[in-house]
């Protein structure tokens, strides 16, 4: 023991000058991360975000139910939900409902004039992981899903009307000069596997119960350039259906008004049709071109009947206000 004191006596005159800042970092970080008051600053967020929709014309609104600190530099968040336009007169406000997110902010780029957010979000059964960049006036962001559950996109199942399955998953990577949405540049890769919708109990146009059709996997792809996102990919080769679409979407800062300009196409396999006696008369026999009652619940489903069996449609408009059109050519 005398051998060790003697050995380290000359380096204690250095404990102090080491050890009290240390200790005094410590307790900072400590007491800072206890005592900030993340209900603040969560209350400036929201009404930050409110006003700024308001300013801008925008209809969307942020709800958050809580925040707390996550280490030294990151929060936590929880009962997130982002409130929009109604997709049709009558019905309630779209609602887009994050359960929890974690964004950690890297206090080294900030030294630098700029600043690089990770994230990571627990949505709709599944998870959503990312970055968030910023860099001078111009900003960048990179998304990563993974089994997110498209029964759960309460503004999909809304359009669609009728339950839907599927897992998604898949990447977005986004560069937006000035921070413009719509001056963006980047590409799209979405994967939905097991993809179905019906349940034989809900009604699609509220008459017919449409029985369960099995979509298979359903692949998205798209390039982004100079705030165009061309649709290069999306297709569907399910056991009940074949599903085709192209065309692109012109981006807005806000994103739900993003306006769409898109065809889609869909053909119903004959052996679905050939199921059982409700798939028979919804849809047909194959061969028969007798009316069916698919085709009597809407005036336009029977308007974007095509000659080779597809049904067309047109989509447009904003995203959060989208319109179908019969497009049988």
């Amino acid at each position: 023991m005398k051998e060790l004191l003697l050995r380290y006596a000359p380096y204690a005159k250095y404990a102090g000058v080491v050890g009290y800042p240390l200790f005094y970092a410590i307790c900072l970080a400590i007491f800072a991360s206890v005592t900030f008051p993340y209900d603040k600053l969560k209350q400036r967020i929201v009404a930050s975000f409110n006003a700024d929709q308001l300013a801008s014309g925008g209809q969307q609104e942020l709800q958050i139910d809580a925040m707390t600190g996550r280490g030294l530099s990151g929060v936590r968040m929880s009962g997130i939900a982002l409130l929009g336009a109604p997709s049709e007169p009558g019905k309630p406000p779209t609602r887009l409902v994050v359960d929890g997110m974690t964004i950690h902010f890297s206090l080294l780029s900030m030294l630098v004039g700029s600043s690089d957010i990770d994230f990571d979000a627990d949505v709709w059964g599944g998870g959503a992981r990312g970055e968030y960049a910023t860099q001078g006036k111009d900003k960048s962001f990179d998304l990563s899903l993974d089994s997110v559950d498209l029964g759960k996109v309460g503004p999909l199942v809304q359009l669609l009307g009728v339950p839907v399955e599927g897992k998604l998953s898949g990447v977005m990577h986004m560069s937006m000069p000035e921070g413009r949405l719509s001056k963006g540049t980047g590409d799209v890769s979405l994967d939905a596997k097991g993809t179905a919708v019906g349940d034989g109990k809900a009604k699609l146009k509220g008459a017919l119960a449409l029985p369960r059709i099995d979509v298979g996997t359903m692949t998205i792809a798209a390039d982004v350039k100079d705030g165009v996102m061309k649709i290069t990919k999306f297709v569907a080769s399910g056991r009940d259906v074949d599903v085709q679409g192209y065309g692109r979407i012109t981006l807005r800062d806000s994103v739900t008004e993003s306006v769409c300009d898109m065809l889609l196409r869909f053909r119903i396999n004959d052996a679905y049709r050939s199921k059982n006696d409700m798939t028979r008369s919804l849809f047909g026999v194959p061969g028969s071109n007798a009316p069916v009652l698919f085709e009597l619940a809407d005036p336009k489903i029977r308007q974007s009947k095509r000659a080779d069996g597809f049904y067309g449609w047109s989509v447009r408009g904003a995203l959060a206000r989208l319109d179908f059109f019969p497009a049988p050519r």
